[in-house]
């Protein structure tokens, strides 16, 4: 079976030739810190840029749209010292670390971008429509790796722009202000899918959210319901139209509700299932929704232990049931931070792929670290 084939029979509750890790999108497998520290200190003998490779990952072929603002703010940066920059974007001033890239480090907001309708009016607007924009770089043929593409994000983005307090006022003061950028939005995605769906077929639409924490959703179902479940209703109807096999919707914290959610409104997958604070447990909710496909679930502190034997229970506890389950990819729920270790993180690799019964990776044939 190819990747496509292979991930297609999966979430379908079909019997593949063997389940894969999942590269999920935006959840990664290490920071570059981390596989620093691996080469320093625990022998490791790849690079971050070979990860996917080396640890036998399979991913998406994820074709990128044009669906941002365009043109973009301009960005303005000045290096406050002390390995720190202040960078602005319209009336976002964040602060952050030089090496954000390298270590994913939470930018500290001192203002957002957008504050109100009068933005909206003048500034968004304008940059979010569709016409004019160049067709998606396709490649010339189906590749083997199933095809994606990306919807917008109808909550987590607004959050983003205008700060969470802010989006909360406007969903009492000025509604259809939310429902007029989510309409937007969804017009340049259709209008991009499209095109790609006249050449190519679509096997999954990915989105992201990130509006839960580590006791919940950010907002109530009810307000989900109100301003978001419209327009994912409308990214489902294409995907069904175009025969794409799943809406796959990131989110961080505890989704155990927001889970419910999607599926009400016709989204069927989604990824990173942190498990840290008890939450987005990925048995009681493949119990609660058994046609829902579920990525990832696995938590990465497991590695932090010297003794690989806490990875390798945190493997046993869950793939071997949600593999007897079906839908399921497994994952770790994020990237491994600098403590994790290397030594337990290639038994976890070593453990999953004899529970899913997939063919030696490059880490295996380089055999376990002492």
């Amino acid at each position: 079976m190819s990747t496509r084939e292979r991930f297609l029979a999966i979430v379908s509750f079909e019997q593949p030739d063997y389940v894969p890790y999942w590269y999920a999108p935006g959840i990664g497998i290490t920071y570059k810190e981390t596989v620093d520290r691996w080469q320093a200190e625990e022998g490791y003998p790849s690079d971050h840029d070979s990860l996917v490779q080396f640890w036998g990952a399979e991913q998406y072929h994820q074709v990128p749209l044009s669906t941002g603002f365009a043109p973009d703010f301009p960005v303005e940066t000045r290096d406050l010292g002390n390995g720190w920059l202040e960078i602005r974007r319209h009336k976002a001033v964040t602060v952050e670390r030089v090496d954000n890239w390298d270590i994913c480090t939470m930018p500290a907001f001192r203002s957002y971008q957008f504050e109100d309708r009068s933005d909206w009016e003048e500034h968004m607007r304008p940059r979010l429509d569709p016409a004019g924009r160049p067709d998606p770089m396709l490649p010339p043929t189906q590749p083997d790796e199933p095809l994606a593409v990306a919807c917008p994000s109808f909550i987590g983005i607004h959050r983003s722009w205008f700060g969470l307090e802010r989006v909360g006022l406007l969903m009492h003061d000025d509604p259809a202000l939310i429902h007029e950028i989510n309409r937007a939005q969804t017009d340049l995605f259709l209008d991009q899918a499209w095109r790609i769906a006249s050449k190519l077929r679509i096997d999954a639409v990915t989105g992201w959210e990130d509006i839960c924490y580590r006791s919940g959703m950010l907002l109530s179902p009810a307000a989900f319901r109100e301003f978001c479940a419209p327009y994912y209703r409308e990214v489902a109807d294409f995907a069904r139209r175009v025969g794409a096999r799943v809406v796959d919707v990131d989110c961080d914290g505890d989704v155990s509700e927001f889970v419910h959610c999607l599926w009400e409104c016709g989204v069927n997958m989604s990824h990173a299932f942190e498990p840290t604070h008890g939450g987005s447990d990925i048995l009681r909710i493949g119990r609660e929704l058994p046609q829902f496909v579920i990525c990832g679930g696995l938590d990465k502190h497991a590695m932090s232990s010297h003794d690989p034997r806490t990875a390798v229970a945190e493997v046993d506890g869950k793939v071997p049931a949600m593999l007897r389950r079906g839908g399921y990819l497994p994952s770790i729920d994020h990237s491994l931070p600098p403590q994790a270790r290397y030594r337990s993180f290639w038994h976890f690799m070593d453990r999953i792929r004899r529970h899913c019964g997939a063919p030696p990776a490059p880490f295996q044939l380089a055999g376990p670290p002492v």
